[in-house]
């Protein structure tokens, strides 16, 4: 039985206009953006309150700074101060300890004679010498923890100086050390300092594995 034409007509018109209401939904970029949206790559993070260019691409709304940032990042630290050198430095003993035999202690004060500051830390090498030219190099005692102790122009540091007394007239016998000079020279410094040494004879423990007479680290004043 044949369909009239009209019939055949609306369905081409109603099949037309559904295809128009659903090509405006489906058109647009790859990425599922409709036209005339920015395109952001995925993964991108937006800040709050940045600005999104019409180009798709993200800013902080700053030329040149992140949004945010510290005006003070990247500030050049403040220089270090250099280790203390045997030319700037002056030594000296204290006051002469009490009399008697027993284990004595000095300080042995260095005094920063430069026009800047400087560095100790450690102990200085510490060195007995006889007339003869004998010497005895003074262990390095652990009961001082070492510190980094900054010395402006004129201000000192020092050292404990533990040392054993001697008679070497007192029948005992045993083994003497008569220094006349003690050497000292600053941490990782070659050139050194001398001092006088009139605190006498003390007994011989160069090879003893805990000696009486030893040297500690630095520490802040005379």
């Amino acid at each position: 039985m044949r369909r009239p034409s009209g019939v055949v007509h609306r369905r081409w018109t109603i099949g037309l206009v559904l295809v128009a209401a659903v090509l405006p939904a489906s058109c647009g970029d790859s990425a599922g953006t409709t036209a005339g949206s920015p395109a952001i790559s995925p993964g991108t993070r937006i800040s709050p309150g940045a600005a999104v260019s019409p180009g798709g691409s993200v800013g902080s709304g700053e030329s040149g700074a992140a949004a945010g940032a510290d005006p003070r990042d990247g500030a050049e630290p403040s220089p270090a101060v250099a280790r203390c050198t045997a030319a700037g430095l002056a030594a000296s003993l204290d006051a002469a300890p009490a009399e008697g035999t027993g284990q004595q202690q000095l300080h042995v004060i260095f005094a920063n004679r430069s026009a800047a500051g400087c560095a100790l830390y450690g102990h200085p090498g510490a060195q007995l010498r006889s007339a003869t030219g004998d010497t005895w190099d003074l262990v390095r005692s652990t009961l001082v923890n070492p510190t980094r102790v900054v010395l402006a122009p004129g201000e000192r540091a020092h050292a404990t100086l533990a040392y054993l007394p001697t008679d070497p007239g007192d029948g005992t016998g045993n083994p003497v050390f008569a220094p006349v000079t003690l050497v000292l020279t600053p941490p990782d410094e070659r050139d050194s300092l001398s001092v006088p040494w009139t605190r006498g004879p003390v007994l011989r423990q160069d090879g003893a594995t805990h000696p009486g007479t030893y040297i500690s680290a630095f520490e802040p004043g005379a």
